[in-house]
């Protein structure tokens, strides 16, 4: 998600409580790290409420299960945990625990109020430890373990404020967002399934992108447009490529969308590895000769064109994973690739022949590329 103020709840200041502390995390769990720390001062104690990425339960079934679960029972992925400092006092109403293993699962969520002589200080801050995989703190550290700081920052919020922020059952644009990918889900699987009726399919598949269109435009902010522009002619795409005569037109309009996408990802995450460019660009372009540059006739160069653009985008999607960047770590590429795929059978039936279920194949992995390209402008 994005880092913006609240307008009702979160305000810039420059004040410090009395007493200034620190978090620290275990290194090896750096993926699910701090996002953000919140602090609000109440009349005789500061309200801290720290934002991680995720939380990994030991467990990768669990942990799966329990995603969903937190998904809908809280709103959210993010794990947000709580604590207060006093004068003389840190009270952890109910996310302390004194541990031995980072990967304890048992008696996690405990009441705890200790003398702030019982923690180690750096200087003169309180040093906080994450003490296991859901978001304990401690007094102390775990043995034989390096650590990550993390500073507290100029955010203000109570954890009410917190919550009505990061998860999407009071958030209201989360909901919207929420209930326009329901939408896109019933749209693209009246598109794929209404083969005998053509005006309407093409009406729903233009609505499906139109949805996602407005995803991302509701999100989006900064760069995040250039995102937005690539919908619009992924939009103008989905319409072209419905006709025979308009395929060449349709390409080009998405070959222009994925100039943006690649602009959006260059200017929020940088750039990835150059490995990365090295590995995609030559194979697409040795699938693409292999496979269709031999029946493609006319076409040779604007599929040599586009098969670079699209794998430059697919390389530009691969950048958040050498950031500390958690959800888009995994669903970008991913994104980019189904994208790839897409382009590549829909290619594939143009040029060389008809495929078995290509309709479910082609516009389900496409649909599902393009939401969660809108979707990234939320993280």
């Amino acid at each position: 998600m994005k880092k913006i103020i609240f307008i009702l709840f979160v305000i810039i200041t420059t004040t410090f409580f009395s007493i200034q502390f620190e978090i620290k995390l275990p290194i090896f769990d750096k993926n699910n790290g701090v996002y953000q720390i919140y602090t609000f001062e109440h009349q005789n104690k500061l309200e801290v409420t720290v934002v991680f990425w995720d939380e990994d339960h030991p467990n990768p079934f669990i942990d799966f299960i329990y995603d969903i679960y937190r998904f809908f029972k809280w709103g959210r992925f993010y794990d947000i945990e709580t604590f207060f400092i006093l004068d003389d006092k840190v009270i952890f109403e109910d996310d302390y625990c004194n541990s031995q293993s980072y990967f304890q699962t048992e008696k996690l969520h405990n009441y705890k109020e200790l003398s702030t002589n019982t923690f180690e200080k750096d200087g003169e801050k309180l040093v906080i430890y994450v003490s296991t995989w859901n978001h304990m703190f401690s007094n102390k550290p775990l043995p034989n373990t390096s650590y990550i700081t993390y500073y507290p920052t100029v955010l203000v919020g109570t954890r009410s404020d917190v919550e009505q922020f990061f998860s999407w059952h009071k958030n209201k644009k989360l909901i919207t967002t929420f209930s326009f990918s329901l939408i896109v889900v019933i749209f693209a699987i009246l598109t794929i399934f209404i083969k005998k009726m053509p005006k309407s399919k093409v009406i729903f598949k233009v609505l499906t992108t139109f949805t996602i269109f407005l995803i991302a435009l509701l999100n989006s902010s900064g760069s995040e447009f250039l995102i937005v522009t690539g919908l619009l002619f992924g939009m103008i795409g989905d319409f072209l490529l419905e006709f025979e005569d308009k395929f060449l037109h349709g390409m080009f309009s998405f070959l222009i969308g994925h100039i943006f996408y690649s602009l959006s990802f260059l200017i929020k995450f940088g750039v990835p590895s150059i490995l990365v460019f090295f590995i995609i660009l030559p194979i697409l372009l040795i699938l693409n000769f292999v496979i269709l540059f031999k029946k493609a006739e006319n076409f040779k160069l604007p599929i040599l064109v586009y098969t670079v653009a699209i794998g430059i985008m697919f390389s530009f999607t691969f950048a958040p994973a050498f950031k500390d960047i958690y959800y888009l770590r995994c669903m970008l590429p991913l994104a980019g690739g189904l994208f790839v795929f897409s382009d590549f059978l829909i290619a594939i039936e143009k040029f060389v022949r008809k495929i078995k279920y290509s309709e479910i194949i082609i516009l389900g992995t496409y649909f599902l590329a393009q939401l969660i390209i809108a979707l990234s402008t939320i993280f």
